[in-house]
Formats: C-alpha cells, structure tokens, sequence
C-alpha cells in the first residue's frame, strides 16, 4: 500500500506570530524518566521532589543531551523496553549495576 502523506506545519491561523509547532513560547518544559512533559515551574518541580521523596536535592543531576541518529535509536529502543526511558538511554550504567538495580524502589529522574 502506497501513500502520499502531506506534513503540515501547525500553526495558528490567527497567531501574531511566526512561532510553529506545539511549544509556546519561551517556556521551559521538563521531561520526567516515564516520557511525561510539562511546563517547568516550582510547583511541578517541588510535587515532583514530594511523588519520589527525595529530600537533598544535591543528589539530584541536570544532564543537557544533544540528540541525533544514534540518541534517537538509544530513545526509540529504551522506550519499547522499559519505564525508565532516560536513565537508560542517556545515563552511564555503574560497574556492576544490572537492569535489575531498579527494581529496588529506588527511582532515577532526569531533568
């Protein structure tokens, strides 16, 4: 079966301004190791520190990632196998540390 599929760039009809895609603006969002979005704000940020009760936020890390081909594929394949996508994908396993080491309880976030 062959198709023509035609991408259209979403725009608003009635948008002042040139700004596509499903983004507004300049807001920053975080994306939680279970592929969740939102809007970064204190309130998300400090609801997330509370469902994984984390009390020192030093043991927290902030990993920026730049994402091609091979990232891509890595995504693609953690999020078929397993519910912590970006710790598997993008986070160095430890010496010894199997994928069995979640299972614990113990939840890995990345932001």
């Amino acid at each position: 079966m062959n198709q023509i599929a035609t991408v259209v760039n979403p725009k608003k009809k009635d948008s002042p301004t040139d700004e596509g895609g499903y983004v507004k603006g300049v807001i920053t969002y975080m994306i939680t190791d279970d592929l969740a979005v939102r809007p970064m704000s204190a309130i998300s940020c400090i609801t997330l520190l509370n469902k994984f009760n984390i009390k020192d936020v030093g043991v927290l890390e902030e990993k920026t990632i730049d994402i091609g081909i091979d990232e891509g594929v890595k995504l693609l394949k953690a999020s078929l196998q397993s519910r912590t996508v970006l710790t598997d994908a993008f986070l160095e396993k430890k010496a010894g540390e199997s994928d069995a080491s979640n299972s614990s309880g113990v939840h890995s976030i990345v932001i």
